[in-house]
Order: structure tokens, then C-alpha cells, then sequence
């Protein structure tokens, strides 16, 4: 319920603001009434529901020791450059089949074909 009453009181919040920019005279009144509606509903619902309870606190957990290390064995291999292709890696459809190069290609039209151009090599291939 606590969500709801902080609604209830975000908006009545947001109405007070509201009125103090509104120039009209009928409108302040209408803001002040709904205003303090939703502040009395708000009070009335957490007197009805009381205090919630938060639950148990966490045990606090001991940092590891200065020299903790994690002994792992790696899964992959890092070659140290994006830009280097991985040896024996299955080829890209999305890759110049020449330089490996993933940058957007250029299409040009030979014939009745499409072909694809590789903006680093130059070099043209179709699918």
C-alpha cells in the first residue's frame, strides 16, 4: 500500500504546483479540493493498513582476502585485436570473403546481378 499512498501524495504534489502557475478562477478550487482528497485518502489507507514490515535485515559478508585469486581456465582465446581474423573461424556471410572486413559494402548492378563491393579491398563478389 505504501506504493499507492506515495502516488496519492506525488500527485497531490504535483496539483499544488499546478495551481500556483494556473490563472484561472475557478480551476484553484478544483486543484485544492483533489489535492486534499488524495492527502486524507493517503492518511486514512496507511491508518488502516499500518506500518509494513521491511523484512530482516542481511548479514553483512566478509570481504576475500588481499590475495584471492580465482583459478580459471579460459573458454576462449583472445588474439588482442578486434580487427585480426581468428584463425580457422567459419567465414561470415556478412564478411568480405578476401580482406574478412565487416564494413557496409556498396551494391553495384552488373548485368542482370547484384554485386557486392568491399569498401577496404575493392574487391566484388555476389551471394
Amino acid at each position: 500500500m505504501t506504493d499507492l499512498t506515495d502516488r496519492m501524495r506525488t500527485c497531490a504534489a504535483a496539483i499544488a504546483v499546478e495551481q500556483a502557475s494556473t490563472r484561472h478562477d475557478e480551476v484553484p478550487l478544483l486543484y485544492t479540493d483533489a489535492a486534499a482528497l488524495l492527502l486524507a485518502a493517503a492518511t486514512e489507507i496507511e491508518l488502516l493498513t499500518g506500518p509494513i514490515d521491511l523484512g530482516e535485515p542481511m548479514e553483512v559478508i566478509e570481504p576475500p582476502p588481499p590475495n584471492f585469486t580465482i583459478d580459471h581456465t579460459p573458454s576462449a582465446m583472445w588474439i588482442g585485436d578486434d580487427l585480426k581474423p581468428i584463425p580457422n573461424a567459419p567465414p561470415s556471410k556478412n564478411a568480405c570473403p578476401k580482406c574478412d572486413s565487416r564494413a557496409q559494402k556498396t551494391v553495384r548492378k552488373k548485368g542482370k546481378s547484384l554485386w557486392l563491393v568491399c569498401p577496404v579491398c575493392d574487391h566484388a563478389w555476389t551471394r
